[in-house]
């Protein structure tokens, strides 16, 4: 027990999700006892006053899976990508089973999930695969209950949850699904407040955030909404600083930032920043391009964006964004040039 106490002290309990924490480690047999207890308790008390430690920079995800997309002869692709930013190199990877664009791509224990989107004759698809790194290899799973494009996709708790987007007529969504692994079934929860599409969905201490989008009559949003997967409840919070949609986001650093996207008639090269401690946006410094459909991803403490549509064609550009200098980069272009495409982290 000394022995593992001692190694326990060096665990920083602090940066882990509240779920976690309560579910699991609190839970644990081994540090049941007062000594384990007393450790617990001096290690998550940095998260007390509400400030929640950052995790080290040096450790999570080191490769970002480029997925899918529309290449320049408006076909869509399943083509799967690696770029290694450390290397600036891009790797081919096994081809998904189903041609995709306007899907969504999220990781999770160590493998990739792709859902929806539309096939090659444009319409919405219902069907989910995961690719395992492993393997280099794709398999298909259980169909969603609705077909959904330009939907958001995110995981937490174990499980994947399919966000809003468009039925297969089209009409965009405020129902949600969630996919359980162990199950092998998607299964409905809480409904958003609003219905929309084409917006942008992040998972942030435990909460999933869906951001802006269209909703039906193709009204742009600006609205957001938090969803608390233990109470199966939808909650606004701040609403960005301008409505749009075909924006990219990711979480980094305790916070959430949205890139690009169409707004005011264009592609824009904004990028805000919200943080959920103060509630409110900030805006940054713009990309070099605007691009919307396009992706984003956290590796290493930086934010890589790649492809999209820019202001009259698709780009095969990326680049990356440092918080530290709040400074943009060139980072190594796609192999080609394509929108509609998603990145996760693994």
């Amino acid at each position: 027990e000394a022995e593992l106490l001692a190694v326990m002290r060096h665990v920083r309990f602090a940066a882990m999700a509240a779920g976690f924490l309560r579910e699991t480690v609190f839970t644990w047999p081994a540090l049941d006892s007062k000594d384990g207890q007393s450790m617990l308790l001096n290690a998550v008390t940095p998260t007390v006053d509400g400030t929640k430690p950052v995790p080290r920079s040096g450790f999570g995800p080191r490769l970002i899976y480029v997925v899918g997309g529309t290449d320049e002869t408006n076909t869509r692709q399943h083509m799967v990508e690696l770029y290694d930013p450390q290397a600036a190199s891009w790797k081919q990877l096994a081809s998904m089973m189903d041609t995709r664009s306007e899907h969504s791509c999220v990781a999770l224990k160590g493998k990739l999930y792709a859902v929806g989107g539309l096939n090659d004759a444009g319409q919405p698809l219902g069907t989910a695969e995961v690719y395992d790194p492993q393997t280099d290899g794709w398999q298909s799973l259980v169909k969603m209950r609705a077909r959904r494009s330009a939907l958001g996709l995110a995981a937490v708790g174990g499980k994947i949850y399919a966000i809003g987007g468009q039925d297969r007529s089209f009409m965009p969504l405020k129902s949600i699904e969630a996919y359980d692994p162990q199950l092998g079934a998607w299964a409905p929860v809480a409904s958003m407040n609003e219905e929309r599409h084409s917006h942008a969905s992040v998972v942030l201490d435990s909460k999933i955030y869906a951001m802006g989008g269209l909703a039906d009559g193709a009204v742009m949003l600006d609205t957001v909404e938090a969803y608390d997967p233990q109470a199966d409840s939808w909650q606004r919070v701040a609403s960005m600083p301008q409505v749009r949609f075909w924006h990219a986001a990711a979480a980094m650093g305790g916070k959430i930032y949205v890139s690009g996207g169409y707004s005011q008639g264009i592609s824009v090269n904004s990028v805000y920043v919200y943080g959920p401690q103060a509630g409110a946006w900030t805006q940054l410094a713009s990309m070099s391009t605007g691009r919307r459909h396009h992706a984003s991803a956290v590796v290493g403490g930086k934010l890589y964006v790649f492809g999209g549509f820019g202001v009259e064609e698709n780009l095969s550009t990326a680049e990356v964004y440092d918080p530290t200098s709040d400074s943009w980069a060139q980072a190594t272009s796609l192999t080609s040039a394509r929108n509609g495409l998603v990145a996760a982290a693994l």
